[in-house]
């Protein structure tokens, strides 16, 4: 059994509070030992800052809004058209098909009046009439050229006639 306190208690000293509100007091007390020297300081600094923090956004929100505004109304308003030729094929020749000098124009003007030729003679008719060309396989690109051209078909293998 545990003994009994025997001391007795003075009538005139003034009576405890509950044990609960002195833990909590006494942590007060050391959360407050606790605190570096320099916290209210640090504080009012920290709090400084984001005050100048704020006035910077609220210039920054001011000039996006006058860029914003600036662009809208650029966008607004019609440029000017450039005063321009319409476009144009790039160097077109007189019929307006095939561009001045390529290979194309110089089979049509081969073509053109005569009938079934072969990519051989068509090849040598190119030659002489004055396309110049250091292509070692002209008459495979000449058989290629007819392929890809709509007004000239092909007759027999080899054989090709304008339309």
């Amino acid at each position: 059994m545990a003994k009994k306190r025997t001391t007795k208690r003075r009538k005139t000293a003034k009576p405890k509070a509950p044990k609960r509100a002195r833990r909590v007091r006494r942590a007060a007390r050391s959360r407050a030992a606790a605190q570096p020297a320099g916290h209210d300081q640090a504080l009012g600094s920290l709090q400084q800052y984001h005050k100048s923090l704020l006035t910077q956004r609220s210039a920054l929100d001011s000039q996006i809004n006058l860029v914003d505004q600036a662009i809208k109304a650029m966008q607004a308003s019609p440029l000017a058209a450039p005063t321009s030729r319409p476009p144009t094929k790039r160097g077109a020749s007189a019929t307006g098909r095939y561009r001045t000098g390529s290979l194309k124009e110089h089979l049509e003007q081969i073509l053109h009046g005569r009938g079934a030729m072969s990519v051989k003679d068509i090849t040598n008719e190119v030659m002489s009439s004055g396309y110049k060309s250091r292509n070692k396989t002209l008459a495979k690109s000449v058989g290629l050229a007819l392929t890809q051209m709509p007004n000239v078909a092909k007759v027999a293998r080899g054989q090709f006639r304008l339309r």
